[in-house]
This record gives C-alpha cells, structure tokens and sequence, in this order.
C-alpha cells in the first residue's frame, strides 16, 4: 500500500470517526434534550391544566350557593373567593403560554372562553341582585352549565397534548439513545480512534448515570404504582412501599382491593376509574393505626385498541395540610371546635334545619365563676378544669349531627337536634350535673364546692327558624338569666 493510499485509508477512517462522533453526540444532545422536555413542558402544562380545571369546579359550585344564598354577606364572601379562584387560573394560564409546545390558539381558545365565562357570571349576579333568583338558577344551569362542559373539553384539549408529548418524548429517549450505532463504532474504529473511543464511552456514561439517578429519584421520591384491571399490584415505587411500611417483594404481584384505600373510599370512583376516566381526589389511609391523608391522582392506561388494560397511581401526602386545616377549626386547648368554626357552621346548620324541617337545639354554656377559680387555682389548673369539662361535652355530642364549640375564654356553645324541649332540657340537666360530679374543687363559688356550669337553652322548631344572629341573642339571653338567678341551673324556652 503507497503512501496515498495509506493516508487516504487513514483519512478515511478519520472522516468516519469524527463523522460517527458527530452523530453520536447529536444522538446523546438529543437524548438530554427529550429528558428535559419530558421533565418541563408536560408536567408544567398538565399541572397547570388540573389547577385550572379545579378552580372552575370550586368556581361553579360557588356560583351554585350564591344562587341558592339568601344572604347578602354571604354572597359577597363568595363572590370574594371566585374572584380568587379566578386570578389562581389566570396564572395557570399564564404556565401553560409559557411552556406549551403545541398550537397557541388553542391555548386562546380555552382562555377566551375562561374569559366568557365571567360575562355569565356576571349575569347571573345581576340577576341575584335584581332579586329575580329563578331566572339566575336558570342561566346557572343552562348556559353556564353548558359554557363549563364546552369549556372543559377545550382545557382538557391541552391536558392531552402535554400527556402525548411525554409520551413522545419518553418514546424518542428510548429509541433515539444510541447505544447500538456508538457500539457499532468503537467496534469500527477501536484502532484508529481510540481517543474518540473513550469520549464517546465516557459521554455515555454520563448520560446514562443521569438517567439512572432520574429514575433512581423518582422511584425514591415519588408515590406510585401501577395496577391491572385484576388489581393485582404489578409495579411499586420504594417510596410509596416506605409509606405503607411493607417491603416491595411482599407487595407486587399481589392484589389490592381498593387501591391502598379502603372500601368506602373505593366505592365512590370504582366506576369512574373503570369507565377509563382519570380520576383525582383526596383519600386516607390507615397505616399502623395511624390515619394519613393523600391526594390521589389515577391514569386509566388503554392498549392499542383504546381498551383499558391497567391504571397508573400517583399519591401525594397532603397529611401536613389537613392537619393545618384542623389547626384553623380545632380549639387547641380542649380539642373541640373554635369560634372560626362556629361562625362558619352556625348559619349553615341554620339553613339545613330549615330546609330539612327539622328542630335546632341551641346550648349556651357558661363556667360559674371561672375567674374567680383561675384566680384562686391558677391558670394551669384553670386549663386542666376546662379540658374536663369540654371531654364531659364532647361525650355528649357524639353523633353526626351534633357540634360543640369553645367560643371564648369558658364560654361553650352546642348545636344539636331534640324532638322537644323536654327532651332537650333532660339533655341539658344530665351533662350539668356530670360536670359538678367530676368534683372539680371550687372554694369561691357561691353555689356548691366543685365546678359547675350555668345554661341557656333553646329549642328551634322547623317552622320558625329564625336568622342566625336572633338566634345567639335568645340564647345568650337565657344564659344570662340562668347566671342571674343562681347558676347552676339551665334557662330554657322553645320558639314556635
């Protein structure tokens, strides 16, 4: 072989080698490029889209008690909270134009009818303040019902294109990775390119190790799993398998009757699911006695034929945050519920007992001479003598319709159901005298040696509900009485 042709060979070995680097680091730039859209625009966009789709549920059912509300505080909280909800969607929208990839009037098409909406809205409060609630009712269920469907299906528009690009891109990083082409190379050019060799060896070892951490932290970090249609357990993350405390081998390929949940829970979407709808909603679950709360979030998964083959779950523990939202209704002292509560409850229990037709039961409950107590025992005493009496009343309020509330220092209110006053004030006298039965020791009271308690109370008929503030002046009225007469002693009356 003459020197041209060995350099031509070794020219042409040259050219192929850095033309097969080339085309591998394309192939590796391409891969780092699908992962990191795989990673951004989907789950931005998807995210955003159930943001949305969630404000416009809390939106519209809104709208649904303003149109029902009589009350003209009432309505103005609401209108206070759409317009909340509004400015939320409005900055999901704003998520989606920045990172969506696909055709940007569909984006406006959504967002304009977002915006159409409002008008409705606003018709119907226009409607509301005209005092003509029929003709508001109507447009709420015609019109705006049929402006949120036509709505729904244009966001879900988005929701299923960032659902297709992650699959595509999930699909492109699998396909497009390179592995077989750079091993072909090396093969190739292991003698004249061993430099490249490496490079190209190394570059892949990189990516490689990235993606093994990706899919090392989301399997770490992300609660999932995927079940068939048999609900057999047929993949498992270690953290949703750390959260349920079992270990991943006794868990998969084993059946889970209600996905994690329990029976109750699984009842109100085993339908939905099994129509192949996604479905999202928050679920407890019950690990070693202890109850958490989770988000639940699962994607019905269709074969080639669009036929439902096996579901994807995502949970997210939301425990934290309903433990926040107890904390902003729970009295944390004794346990029962706060003044916030109260007022939130108080005027909707009011309307139920009216539109059901049932008797409200009004308790007021005032400590005799706590003052003087605390002063006497101490405020440490003080604290343990109330949670005494609030376990005495929690006892006593222990069915589904039954609320009891700490409303200021010693001051308690319950709200409950009785078929009479007789029946009520027999209620009444029996946890009264429980209280004093405790033998909390009082040295300055002037009615017995031991704790008790003074009440106002008032049965409410059905037919004569009054509103919510007549009916806390009555009350406390009674209240009063009792404390001027003796205390010790309840005060009673029924409204007719």
């Amino acid at each position: 072989m003459n020197i041209k042709k060995l350099f031509f060979s070794f020219l042409l070995i040259l050219i192929i080698a850095l033309l097969s680097a080339y085309f591998t680091i394309l192939k590796m730039n391409q891969l780092s490029v699908n992962t990191q859209k795989m990673y951004t625009h989907p789950f931005t966009v998807s995210n955003a889209v159930a943001s949305i789709q969630t404000n416009i549920i809390t939106m519209h059912r809104d709208m649904k008690d303003i149109v029902l509300s009589k009350n003209s505080l009432e309505i103005l909280k609401l209108v206070q909270e759409i317009q909340q909800e509004e400015d939320k969607a409005l900055k999901s929208f704003g998520a989606i134009y920045q990172y969506y990839l696909g055709d940007k009037e569909n984006i406006d098409t959504s967002y304009n009818a977002f915006k159409e909406w409002k008008q409705i809205r606003e018709k119907v409060l226009v409607k509301i303040y005209d005092n003509k609630r029929e003709e508001a009712i109507a447009i709420t269920k015609g019109e705006g019902a049929k402006h949120i469907k036509d709505l729904y299906e244009k966001i879900e528009t988005l929701k299923t294109f960032a659902f297709n690009k992650a699959n595509h891109f999930y699909t492109s990083s699998i396909k497009d990775n390179g592995v077989d082409y750079v091993i072909g190379v090396i093969i190739t050019t292991v003698l004249l390119s061993g430099l490249i060799i490496l490079y190209i060896i190394n570059s892949l070892l990189k990516i490689n190790k990235q993606n093994n951490k990706q899919l090392y932290l989301i399997d770490q970090n992300i609660l999932m799993a995927r079940i068939s249609l048999n609900k057999d357990v047929m993949e498992i993350s270690n953290a949703l398998c750390r959260t349920l405390q079992v270990k991943k081998e006794d868990i998969i390929h084993t059946k889970n009757e209600h996905f994690f949940t329990d029976a109750t829970q699984f009842k109100t979407f085993e339908n939905i699911i099994f129509s192949a709808k996604e479905f999202t909603s928050e679920v407890y679950i019950t690990i070693n006695n202890v109850k958490l709360w989770f988000n639940i979030e699962i994607f019905p998964e269709l074969d080639s034929n669009f036929k439902l083959r096996s579901f994807n779950i995502i949970l997210t523990n939301i425990t934290d945050k309903k433990k926040i939202e107890e904390v902003a209704i729970i009295d944390s002292l004794t346990g029962l519920n706060n003044r916030n509560y109260f007022e939130t409850i108080f005027e909707k229990e009011v309307r139920r007992a009216k539109r059901d037709k049932k008797n409200l039961s009004m308790i007021m409950l005032d400590i005799d001479f706590f003052k003087q107590y605390n002063d006497t025992y101490g405020h440490h005493d003080g604290d343990k003598a109330l949670k005494a009496v609030a376990k005495v009343i929690d006892k006593y309020t222990n069915r589904s319709y039954d609320y009891a509330f700490r409303v200021g220092g010693e001051e308690f209110i319950l709200l409950c159901q009785h078929q009479d006053i007789v029946e009520l004030e027999n209620f009444t006298q029996r946890f009264i005298q429980d209280i004093e039965k405790l033998k909390i020791l009082h040295k300055n009271s002037k009615v017995s040696d031991f704790l008790t308690l003074s009440a106002g109370i008032v049965l409410f008929e059905d037919s004569h509900l009054l509103n919510a503030d007549e009916m806390f002046k009555i009350t406390d009225g009674l209240l009063y009485k009792a404390k001027k007469e003796g205390r010790n002693r309840f005060k009673s009356d029924t409204i007719k």
